[in-house]
């Protein structure tokens, strides 16, 4: 009879509760309007024109040693509509039991570089936490940049470990998740959305865009949900060539942080020489 009425007074307690969180997250309504942090303030800007796509708004900034933006650098740049010659997984661990944050990086034929990095879109004052991106604190954001910003932001100033693993992918896969996520770029230009960090983060928006990939089915799959992990599940897709297993490949693939991103070379000296041999 206690236990009952126990449970009766905390669900009395929770329901009430449970109803105003869900109110407050249906009535909120994501928005272009405001004042943005300034690494978020300008959105990419995707055109096609002929075989090539446009993109204005590719970010290149440079930063100071704690970590604050030294210069703000964006370029117009074009590429071809074919798509990348080689897709590169990138991981950012910034902290321990696989919390990191993943991103891809296109490469083109003509040895260019352009990374694709799903993020929270930040306004000023705010902090990124995991648990406020459960409940429609953050925007999303894809932000389009150079290797030099968005790498050598996290190996060499934050000094995060950053991993960066080239795909086994071939031509309609490369092309297909390129398109995909240039079509992201313009969704969220044209309607704003929240980031959510279990339903549509870093990862889930990335493997959106393979064909296979089931998102219920995935969803609790904790190389999905702990992003550090996640190149063992690009490992199981066939993605990635692991002769001696994941760990050797993990040492092999590691960037050295103390390549400075102001040199002219960056991209060519943060891929180890076994890497670069599979091109």
């Amino acid at each position: 009879m206690f236990a009952r009425k126990i449970q009766t007074v905390i669900f009395g307690f929770l329901a009430p509760l449970f109803t105003l969180v869900l109110v407050y997250l249906l009535t909120r309504v994501p928005t272009h309007e405001g004042h943005w942090g300034t690494a978020f303030v300008r959105l990419p800007e995707i055109r096609r024109v002929g075989r090539q796509y446009r993109i204005r708004h590719v970010r290149d900034f440079r930063y100071k040693a704690d970590g604050s933006i030294a210069e703000t650098r964006y370029q117009d740049q074009s590429y071809p509509a074919k798509g990348p010659a080689r897709v590169w997984l990138g991981l950012s661990h910034f902290a321990g039991f696989g919390m990191a944050h993943s991103f891809l990086s296109f490469e083109f034929e003509d040895g260019r570089y352009l990374v694709a990095s799903v993020e929270a879109r930040l306004r000023p004052g705010q902090r990124y936490a995991p648990v406020q991106g459960l409940f429609r604190r953050f925007h999303k954001m894809v932000v389009l940049g150079t290797e030099a910003d968005i790498i050598g932001l996290r190996s060499h100033v934050r000094r995060e470990r950053v991993l960066l693993y080239p795909l086994e992918l071939n031509e309609a896969e490369r092309r297909g998740i390129f398109i995909g996520v240039l079509r992201d770029v313009k969704a969220i230009q044209q309607e704003p959305a929240f980031y959510n960090t279990l339903l549509d983060n870093c990862t889930t928006s990335l493997l959106r865009h393979d064909p296979h990939n089931r998102f219920w089915r995935n969803l609790l799959d904790y190389r999905i949900l702990l992003p550090g992990h996640a190149d063992g599940y690009a490992l199981q897709r066939g993605w990635l060539e692991a002769e001696s297993g994941l760990t050797e490949l993990r040492s092999e693939v590691t960037i050295d942080g103390g390549i400075d991103p102001r040199e002219a070379d960056f991209s060519g000296r943060i891929r180890n020489r076994k890497a670069a041999s599979k091109r």
